[in-house]
């Protein structure tokens, strides 16, 4: 960017009045603004290291109702600004959150809608990549799909994607790695997103895939779309969001079943959020942890996010044992310490192996808490509050180790003691 670039873009930003943040985290942050008493509308602030200008340009001209009209596309120095028009509405997220698992003839419904605008994406070569509840708004004008926050343009003749980015449960196999995402990718992540509102939980969910094929819960034919939507083999699943949306249709023609409607497990709290129903979908990196910036959601919790009591016991055994092993290695630092204080002849290289090895316990108390929570590939990992806990976990005991070492620096003697 050139200076009059820069500056023609700051002062565009600030004329924005942001009313409220909808959502703030790594992978960006999201608000809602206004321009000169008009809106609201939606500013999504996107790093520039993660930020696709390209794909979210071709919303500019697309006359598609059911995806984002944008507003405004510029760049700041560090950062892309995408602001678009704000979609009064629940999410899908909430709607299951607080009604369950949805009829299938409404899930249909609401599976054609999105096939409309996915084909709308991919006719401009853009695949969307993040088909979740929470990137979902259910309009009185059909269902909107909204956020391409982590949305990429394909490029024939690559082997794999360049950022592997992805909401678990939801992605497909090869947005983390295995090949190259394209319009198949949405596909499955719209399978996945059917199972989830027919069944009414995640697809991380250890019940989710016996409840997809119990014909008592979920009506044989979709069921079938389903599966062949979600195939690993990009090959084998449906061709094309147009291919998807004929196979629905032809569902749409007569009702398919009167299986139960099951209620949702998931109970909604307050949390995050604007109150206007729309929010941040969670997203996973690989190997790493970040909460995409996204207007979708409401005021409720998330339903894919889990309580601690609602992971696996495994789970919430090993993260024990790493809190456990983190407060032991505070409690040492501590005593050490303490010891050195009233020690009148202390004993430095035991103060030098114990503070070693309780060192060398919390170390590997974190990488334990760390791998449970963000790399096993189970309902745990998508739960963000053992991450809030490791955080504070570490600013606490991080503070006890200055200390401790503070104390023994000035209270030891210079020189070792020897017997």
């Amino acid at each position: 960017m050139d200076d009059d670039q820069t500056l023609r873009s700051m002062v565009l930003d600030d004329a924005y009045q942001v009313v409220r943040v909808l959502a703030d985290g790594p992978s960006g942050r999201t608000e809602l603004v206004t321009l000169d008493g008009e809106g609201p509308m939606v500013r999504k602030r996107i790093p520039a290291a993660i930020a696709n200008a390209s794909a979210w340009a071709q919303l500019i001209d697309l006359d598609e109702p059911l995806l984002p009209h944008i507003e405004s596309l510029y760049r700041m120095p560090d950062e892309l600004v995408v602001v678009y028009t704000y979609v009064p509405g629940d999410s899908l997220r909430d709607v299951v959150g607080r009604s369950g698992a949805l009829h299938p003839d409404r899930v249909v419904s609401i599976a054609i809608d999105l096939c409309r605008a996915l084909a709308a994406l991919h006719a401009r070569g853009v695949v969307h990549r993040d088909i979740t509840p929470g990137n979902v708004i259910l309009a009185r004008d059909g269902a909107h799909l909204l956020d391409l926050g982590i949305a990429r343009r394909r490029t024939e003749g690559r082997s794999h994607d360049t950022t592997h980015l992805g909401t678990w449960g939801f992605a497909a196999p090869e947005q983390f790695g295995f090949a190259q995402t394209d319009a198949r990718s949405d596909v499955y992540g719209l399978g996945r997103l059917m199972g989830y509102m027919l069944t009414g939980v995640l697809p991380a969910d250890e019940s989710f895939e016996a409840l997809l094929s119990d014909p008592t819960v979920v009506d044989a034919r979709v069921a079938g779309v389903v599966a062949r939507a979600t195939a690993f083999e990009p090959s084998a699943r449906y061709q094309s969001a147009e291919e998807l949306g004929t196979a629905l249709r032809a569902l749409s023609t007569e009702p398919v079943g009167d299986a139960p409607v099951r209620p949702s497990p998931h109970e909604t709290a307050a949390n995050e959020g604007d109150g206007l129903g729309q929010r941040s979908a969670p997203v996973v990196e690989a190997g790493t942890a970040g909460y995409a910036s996204g207007p979708t959601g409401g005021a409720a919790q998330p339903v894919d996010e889990r309580s601690f009591t609602d992971a696996p016991l495994s789970a919430r055994i090993a993260a024990i044992l790493a809190w456990a092993a983190s407060g032991l290695w505070a409690l040492v630092l501590g005593i050490v310490g303490l010891l050195q204080l009233v020690s009148k002849e202390p004993e430095w290289w035991i103060a030098q192996h114990a503070m070693a090895l309780a060192a060398l316990a919390g170390i590997v108390a974190f990488w334990r808490e760390v791998y449970r929570a963000l790399l096993l590939r189970d309902p745990y990992r998508t739960n963000p509050h053992p991450l809030r806990l490791l955080f504070k976990n570490v600013c606490i005991i991080s503070a006890v180790v200055f200390i401790t070492f503070f104390l023994v620096a000035f209270i030891l003697p210079s020189k070792p003691i020897s017997g």
